[in-house]
């Protein structure tokens, strides 16, 4: 079952970027190691933009065809994506070499090249536009740099007001917590860690998060406070497997995250 879905996907691939080619057993591997553990490879190619993932999944492979496409269809785009940033020729140029260095040129030797970050749930398209955002907000901060107002560090997490119990709670529990907080972002999508760092790292509020995906700002609001919930809701799991404790505990800390949650995840997220 799954190999003939496999093959009709393949060959839609096939007709939407022509001269283009994937075997059937690559395409396959490729989708299964984007997907959850145990997923259902043919269901969730339904779900998928599957064309677009044929056409990233031959890019990664180095096929020059797929390369070719790439660069006509997407990056004659990009001028539009960073519009906002900056509009001159020379800077968007700029974005565009980057761009092809950041998805196509491995890091390291033997490492997968970024487009294999590319998960299909949204389109290519808008995928690239929040690549080529965060690429050119990055780019204009090293040629205009700004002098943070608290220094290059990342700000403590700290209580609002000097306190025994939160002390005691901090100073007991604290790499509990950093333990959980960190299992928790990496259960995160590529498609949140993306919308977290757009935000938390990048400086960008709800307008232009909204002008990049091209979507209303009430959205862009929903989807933030989503992924604050779903951070506080596993942190809260992680640290009841993790403590040798009452729930009573668990909660307080997790109060103290609350409190302190845009920090953490700040200061987890920064590389």
């Amino acid at each position: 079952m799954d190999d003939r879905h496999v093959a009709t996907v393949v060959r839609r691939g096939e007709r939407r970027w022509p001269g283009v080619k994937v075997g059937i057993p690559a395409f396959a591997a490729h989708v299964r190691a984007l997907l959850p553990t145990g997923a259902p490879l043919a269901a969730s190619l339904d779900t998928l933009h599957a064309e677009d993932l044929y056409l990233a999944c031959a890019c990664a492979a180095g096929d020059d065809r797929a390369l070719a496409a790439f660069e006509a269809e997407f990056l004659p785009q990009v001028a539009d994506y960073v519009a906002q940033i900056e509009r001159d020729p020379v800077f968007v140029d700029e974005v565009r070499q980057r761009l092809r260095e950041r998805l196509f040129v491995s890091a390291e030797a033997g490492a997968r090249p970024r487009i294999c970050e590319y998960t299909g749930r949204g389109a290519l398209g808008a995928w690239l536009r929040v690549v080529a955002v965060r690429l050119a907000l990055n780019l204009r901060r090293r040629t205009h740099p700004t002098v943070p107002a608290d220094g290059d560090d990342a700000p403590a997490l700290r209580s609002p007001a000097p306190d025994p119990e939160v002390d005691y709670l901090k100073t007991r529990y604290g790499e509990e917590f950093r333990a959980a907080f960190r299992a928790t972002l990496g259960t995160l999508s590529q498609d949140e860690r993306n919308l977290l760092k757009l935000h938390y790292l990048d400086g960008l509020n709800i307008d232009e998060i909204g002008v990049a995906y091209r979507v209303h700002r009430a959205t862009v609001a929903r989807w933030l406070a989503q992924a604050r919930e779903r951070i506080l809701e596993e942190t809260r799991r992680h640290l009841a497997e993790r403590l040798a404790a009452g729930s009573e505990d668990v909660d307080s800390v997790l109060a103290l995250v609350r409190s302190q949650l845009d920090v953490s995840i700040y200061k987890l997220l920064k590389p």
